[in-house]
């Protein structure tokens, strides 16, 4: 493909298709984007816009202060970085200002821009509307489905559960966890007892995100005010992973240019007597593991850094391995000092000294030093979370309950627990 502002070679990105676009290419002279298959074009073509807005920040856990760059595709800065899992930030463009940044970025932004021709820039790139999708839903005498993901009614198929289903149909008896809230990593008297609950997004109408029913994502205070008890969401038979993700599938072969990122760190942790978990090294390392939650997790992404002394016990450790796109919450993988480890979240970012925040009404709030338990190791984190972001999407293309995977079926029933073949599930309000 020729790029219709500067006539030069594009280059396909190696970007997986997704449900925003088909395909993306970029010109490798002036960097003009086209987007191929997007929801309303089928083919897009963003215009010229001013270059200290234009760019990204760079974003890898593969260089310190990453922000600092300019991303300029192709896994590369603007002023020719390149690292393997460089992408775009996922939150923050860059257009100066950044402390200490690259004295490079602004002469190749301005070289780029002065590439495209002033003749070429206003009004000059034509997009090309996607044909119109027949809706079932607009002929006349359409009856939605039961069975329609959506529908706070929604009658789910009798077969709820498959040999397969790692949730359980009952939750397990209260001795298991006497401590109801909290939970202990470690033993004995040097264990952490910690708060416990489950940091994620709202399911649609059946576990909506607050008493208003709004089903958007994440939190928008402090984790507490918007976290979901244990007890609330599906039980699962946490014996039966035991690390190798065999509920995935493929996972893939080690990528060699992640060992950069993890083998310092493993390093570190051996001189305090630590280990990292084969979990936590298969979801990073992996190929088809990472960034796997990155892809359906709704604007969160991978983000490894440690190790991180715990603000607990200075004799345990953390790692940041995730974190969503403002940092409002962030998952480290805590590894106590018995060689226990789990799954705790904060609203703090451990890996950099706090900064003022204010208040609504512009009093200082000082930052809170909790972390919270949310999951017993790294693969259940990353079952529990995938399995929602999958039927939040699938509740957002509407498809119908008997197409489910089990394991989704068994997470939706859950949160439907009236649903039989004879009568429609509601969650309780």
């Amino acid at each position: 493909m020729r790029c219709d502002v500067c006539d030069h070679e594009m280059v396909k990105w190696d970007r997986p298709p997704s449900r925003w676009r088909r395909e993306l290419c970029v010109c490798t002279w002036c960097y003009a984007v086209t987007q191929i298959g997007t929801p309303d074009h089928e083919i897009s073509r963003p215009g010229h816009c001013p270059w200290e807005i234009r760019w990204e920040a760079a974003w890898t856990d593969m260089l310190p202060d990453a922000g600092r760059h300019a991303y300029g595709y192709f896994h590369k800065t603007l002023c020719g970085i390149e690292k393997p899992d460089m992408t775009g930030s996922r939150f923050g463009m860059w257009g100066g200002g950044y402390r200490d940044e690259c004295p490079d970025r602004t002469a190749a932004a301005l070289a780029i821009d002065a590439r495209w021709p002033e003749e070429r820039r206003d009004g000059f790139r034509l997009d090309v509307p996607a044909a119109p999708r027949p809706r079932p839903e607009d002929d006349p005498g359409y009856v939605r489905p039961v069975d329609e993901l959506g529908r706070p009614d929604i009658r789910l198929p009798q077969t709820l559960t498959s040999p397969k289903t790692r949730v359980l149909g009952a939750r397990p008896s209260a001795d298991a966890h006497p401590e109801n809230g909290f939970r202990r990593i470690g033993e004995g008297p040097s264990a952490v007892r910690l708060p416990a609950f489950w940091a994620g997004h709202g399911i649609g109408p059946y576990r909506p995100c607050d008493e208003q029913g709004r089903t958007f994502a994440w939190f928008q205070a402090c984790p507490l005010d918007q976290a979901y008890p244990l007890e609330m969401v599906p039980p699962l038979d946490e014996e039966s992973f035991v690390g190798d993700f065999a509920w995935f599938g493929d996972i893939g072969d080690p990528l060699d240019h992640r060992a950069a990122v993890t083998d310092p760190i493993a390093s570190d942790l051996a001189r305090d007597g630590l280990s990292l978990p084969a979990d936590f090294l298969a979801l990073i390392d992996r190929a088809n593991l990472h960034r796997c939650l990155d892809r359906e997790g709704g604007g969160a992404w991978t983000d490894v850094t440690g190790p991180l002394l715990s603000p607990v016990d200075p004799a345990d450790r953390m790692v940041l391995f995730f974190r969503d796109q403002q940092s409002r919450i962030l998952w480290y993988l805590y590894l106590h000092h018995s060689g226990q480890a789990a799954v705790v979240c904060s609203d703090r970012d451990f890996t950099v000294e706090p900064g003022l925040r204010y208040g609504l009404d512009g009093e200082i709030v000082l930052p809170r030093r909790e972390i919270f338990w949310t999951a017993p190791s790294v693969e259940i984190f990353a079952y529990r979370f995938l399995a929602e972001a999958r039927l939040t999407l699938a509740i957002h293309e509407k498809q119908r309950a008997g197409e489910l995977d089990p394991e989704l079926l068994a997470h939706l029933a859950h949160y439907v627990p009236s649903s039989s073949s004879e009568g429609c599930g509601r969650m309780p309000r």
